[in-house]
């Protein structure tokens, strides 16, 4: 039980980054691509995600999602939520990269993985795959 604790815990700390990668591109973003409040502060947030994760982008582009979730269970079986936390991940990088494309696909790959896996069925991934899709 303690250990299932500290497990959200740290998974909500990274949601609170992802929130930030957010904020941070929502309040400077004036339609150019790769703009936010404070860029050196969403590199580092986004670096210190991967390094919690314990993965980073050319992993997660280079393999399946089963492959990342079983990679992302490490010893607590908590790979579902650490994947969807990547795909979100992989969403807030796509506003900073000159090519967008493949980390959409990718992200979009992952949400709709997720969504077809976890027992609860979530709106937010469904708004998520449908901005993806577009």
């Amino acid at each position: 039980m303690l250990k299932r604790d500290f497990i959200m815990v740290q998974i909500e700390e990274i949601s609170k980054m992802i929130v930030q990668l957010v904020l941070n591109r929502n309040d400077g973003n004036d339609g150019n691509n790769g703009n936010d409040k404070n860029p050196a502060q969403s590199e580092d947030l986004l670096s210190t995600i991967y390094r919690s994760l314990k993965t980073d982008t050319a992993y997660l582009l280079a393999h399946s999602p089963e492959e990342i979730r079983e990679y992302l269970n490490l010893d607590d079986g908590c790979g579902l939520e650490r994947t969807e936390l990547a795909a979100k991940t992989l969403i807030e990088e796509s506003y900073r990269s000159e090519n967008p494309a493949p980390l959409r696909r990718k992200a979009r790959e992952l949400i709709g993985y997720v969504q077809q896996n976890d027992m609860t069925f979530s709106l937010e991934r469904m708004q998520l795959l449908q901005e993806l899709a577009d």
